[in-house]
């Protein structure tokens, strides 16, 4: 691969409530777009929604979409460079890529590597969720098989992946069987529905297909976290009453799912799917952080809360930014410090913002910019390096693949 270097101006350097950061004017110099028209040549950069995940010795793993093809690989510099990029479709397929439905990575105790995709078929909002397996640390990829099991040429989409502490492999998503047998029998159903899938074998073989819920939104991507040693927290965008698309959540075990529980109350109203999913992540006292994006009645803009499983309820409910040019937050928790990132339009270019919690989300640092770009972004998403740091990942089609870095002061 050839390795894209880029130019930063260290504008200012902002300190709020004991947050320290460099804001990052990144400036295009034309080498990347001038190197991705060469289509083959296969690059982090020009490639489209990359996913990363830091293994355990620190090196970075990222899954991305480019020219009909899954591909993934490690990096060793910090996402500078890659090594052995392996094609994991030998044969093209129409993959979903999109901030809210793209490619997923997730790694197994015993340095399985686990992908899966969202693939695009004839008709339109249809698809089917794609999974496949490396068991010799990335150097070749099983073929990809399908999960969803109804044979039905409809919506399979919006595929979330995670594996358990005991190494169960969990594949959630939005279906549409139940709604297209609705229909064909006449009979009214609002939304769509929640599947899943779970493999006890290192995600050699599937159990048949679970529904978790009824009357789901169409659009939005789903949130999942693991809980406790077998099982997984689900979290996605439902419709309650006639059509007030809020938040619920459920547990995820290898036999059945629970009944699910409202995990938000907005109010929001709408006959549409607002294509904004929410993210959450375990706080390591038995709870979850919850961040979401709503324009509801009660709330509008972006939200935090911790979900207590126990109790069923969210507690700390913060409105972070209720501007309405705010999108697409994401949360993570490293060395008890929680940490809120989220897409915000302003002054002609859009900003990576960020707030931080030291005590579990009841006080918040001021937000400040840790990045900006103009043109044409993807969603960012937060990662742990267990050995250093939290990062943003962040691909821009002006500056390719970037990988930021989250200092905060003691």
């Amino acid at each position: 691969m050839v390795s894209i270097k880029f130019f930063a101006s260290l504008s200012k350097i902002v300190s709020v409530c004991g947050l320290s950061s460099v804001v990052l004017f990144l400036l295009f110099t034309g080498q990347v777009q001038a190197h991705c028209q060469n289509q083959s040549i296969i690059s982090v950069d020009c490639g489209k929604t990359p996913s990363s995940v830091f293994d355990s010795a620190g090196y970075l793993w990222t899954v991305f979409v480019q020219n009909k093809h899954v591909y993934t690989g490690y990096s060793t510099d910090l996402g500078k460079t890659y090594k052995s990029l392996v094609k994991v479709n030998p044969v093209p397929e129409k993959i979903y890529t999109n901030g809210e439905n793209r490619p997923k990575i997730a790694l197994g105790k015993n340095n399985e590597i686990y992908l899966s995709w969202t693939q695009k078929t004839k008709a339109r909002f249809t698809g089917n969720i794609r999974f496949s397996r490396s068991l010799n640390n990335g150097v070749s990829f099983e073929l990809p098989r399908t999960i969803n099991d109804d044979d039905l040429p409809i919506g399979h989409r919006f595929d979330a992946l995670s594996v358990s502490q005991s190494g169960h492999v969990y594949l959630a998503w939005l279906d549409k069987r139940v709604s297209f047998r609705s229909k064909k029998q006449r009979q009214a159903y609002r939304g769509i529905s929640v599947f899943y899938a779970v493999s006890s074998d290192q995600g050699k073989t599937f159990s048949k297909n679970k529904k978790v819920a009824d009357h789901s939104c169409q659009c939005c991507r789903l949130a999942i976290a693991p809980y406790q040693k077998q099982s997984v927290v689900l979290m996605w965008r439902h419709i309650f009453n006639k059509n007030t698309r809020d938040h619920a959540i459920a547990l995820l075990h290898p036999q059945k799912s629970t009944t699910l529980t409202r995990a938000t109350v907005d109010d929001w109203r709408i006959d549409a799917c607002p294509h904004h999913g929410p993210d959450m992540y375990f706080n390591q006292q038995g709870k979850y952080h919850l961040t979401w994006f709503s324009n509801g009645s009660i709330h509008k803009g972006i939200y935090y809360g911790l979900f207590d499983v126990k109790q069923a309820t969210t507690h700390h409910v913060f409105s972070v930014d209720a501007d309405p040019g705010a999108s697409h937050p994401q949360v993570i928790q490293f060395n008890n410090i929680t940490y809120l990132v989220w897409k915000k339009f302003e002054n002609n270019a859009t900003h990576l913002k960020l707030r931080v919690s030291k005590d579990s989300g009841k006080h918040w640092s001021l937000p400040i910019s840790i990045a900006i770009s103009s043109g044409v972004s993807d969603h960012p998403l937060l990662i742990i390096n267990e050995t250093s740091k939290p990062y943003v990942s962040w691909h821009t089609k002006k500056q390719g693949y970037q990988l930021i870095p989250i200092h905060v002061k003691n």
